[in-house]
This record gives C-alpha cells, sequence and structure tokens, in this order.
C-alpha cells in the first residue's frame, strides 16, 4: 500500500510540475453543498464539493466527500474521498443569525417581530431624543466582566471556514493547472434551513476545539451530529 501511494504521489508530481498552481477557490453553503467558480485562463470552471463524512483528526475537523468540477466544453468530472482539512476560522460579523439566537435563547424581540410590529418599530419612539435615535437599555456583561456586544459569547458564530484540500489531480478533473495544495475558503452566508444548521453545528464545534482545553466530549457529540446530516 505504501509502495502504491508513493507511486501515485510520484506520477500526480510528474503530471503537474511544469503547470501553474491553483492556490484557492471559494465556495458557499447550499444546503449540504458548498457550490462555487473559479477561473482559468478566462474560461469559467465551477465545482461542488459534497462532504460525505466528517472526523476528528489531532483534534482538527476534517470533512471528506466528493469533488465535482465542470470545465467549460466537457463533460462533468469528479473525484471521491477528497479530504478537507480545517485549518483556520473567521467569525462571522454583525448579528448573529436569528436560527442560532433561537437555539441559545438570546433572539432579540426586534428580530423576530411581525410585519406590523416592524412598521410600528420604524415609527421611532415618542421620547424627546432625537428622531432615529433609540434610548438603550443597560449594558450586559459576560463572567469576566466584558461587555457584550454582537458576535460575541452565546451570539458569535462563524463566517468563514478554510480548508486545505487533499492533492487533486488536474488532468482528471479537466483543468489544466497543478491542484496538488489548494485552500477551499467557505463563506457561511446561509440562506437555507439546512445550511443554517450545518452553521450552527460548525459555529458550536469551532468554539468546542478553541477552548482550553479542548471540549473534546462535545466535539465528538457535534462530529456526530454532523455526520447524522450528511447522510440524512
Amino acid at each position: 500500500m505504501l509502495r502504491k501511494a508513493q507511486n501515485l504521489n510520484l506520477q500526480l508530481a510528474n503530471r503537474t510540475k511544469n503547470r501553474r498552481k491553483l492556490h484557492s477557490i471559494h465556495g458557499l453553503l447550499r444546503g449540504r453543498v458548498i457550490d462555487g467558480q473559479f477561473e482559468v485562463r478566462g474560461q469559467h470552471y465551477s465545482f461542488s464539493f459534497v462532504p460525505a463524512t466528517a472526523a476528528l483528526s489531532d483534534r482538527k475537523l476534517v470533512l471528506s466527500g466528493r469533488m465535482v468540477v465542470h470545465p467549460p466544453q466537457l463533460s462533468t468530472r469528479f473525484v471521491d474521498s477528497v479530504d478537507a482539512l480545517l485549518v483556520a476560522v473567521q467569525s462571522g460579523v454583525g448579528v448573529s443569525p436569528v436560527r442560532r439566537q433561537l437555539l441559545t435563547g438570546t433572539a432579540q424581540p426586534s428580530q423576530t417581530s411581525t410585519s406590523g410590529q416592524k412598521m410600528e418599530q420604524e415609527k421611532g419612539p415618542e421620547t424627546d431624543l432625537q428622531p432615529g435615535l433609540y434610548p438603550l437599555g443597560s449594558p450586559r456583561f459576560d463572567e469576566l466582566g466584558r461587555p457584550m456586544v454582537e458576535s460575541t459569547g452565546s451570539q458569535s458564530f462563524v463566517g468563514v471556514l478554510y480548508f486545505n484540500l487533499s492533492p487533486l489531480d488536474g488532468s482528471t478533473l479537466g483543468v489544466p493547472l497543478d491542484l496538488s495544495k489548494v485552500q477551499l475558503n467557505l463563506r457561511l452566508a446561509t440562506t437555507d434551513d439546512l445550511a443554517r444548521d450545518l452553521q450552527n453545528i460548525f459555529s458550536d464545534l469551532v468554539d468546542a476545539l478553541y477552548e482550553t482545553p479542548v471540549n473534546e466530549s462535545a466535539a465528538s457529540a457535534l462530529i456526530r451530529e454532523l455526520n447524522r446530516v450528511f447522510k440524512s
């Protein structure tokens, strides 16, 4: 098996040594599928990464699944058992998704109000404040005495996940580039319930993995939940 793997790596190196490298690709989460595009020599290639399983490797998240590429003027190509190793995270900015706030019990009334209530809110409070300004309540603090603001504490959430993909063969996928070291940048601008559920799980998993010490029991439970969602 080791000799076979070494031969495959040597073949891949020979095929790609004279090719330009593709360094990163950008995708959005739609359901449980990561969709995106990249450009090569003025031509657009669309791709999809479909995770099938999730696991922990040295306390880091690894997604494994199928990479599908749609080359221009060619038939669709795909490769199975592609690994995506989580190497970095960027937090979301602004108010956390309402779905996450509902799960943590921190949703604000103004974010879950009806259309009629919103119209009333737009009139502004009948106070002596300058129009458009609203009276603020007392600030909240965490257990360390720090002020709680948007995107912190229970309202924090993941905005972008950065993965390193296992080496890919550009010839197999119909891409005239060296794909031996590609970074997948996954932006979590979710627009459907399944993607929102996954964003919540990813956010909780990052919390567990970045704690000191790592919350291994919580991380393992969240990995099981990811696998349940991927198989559903």
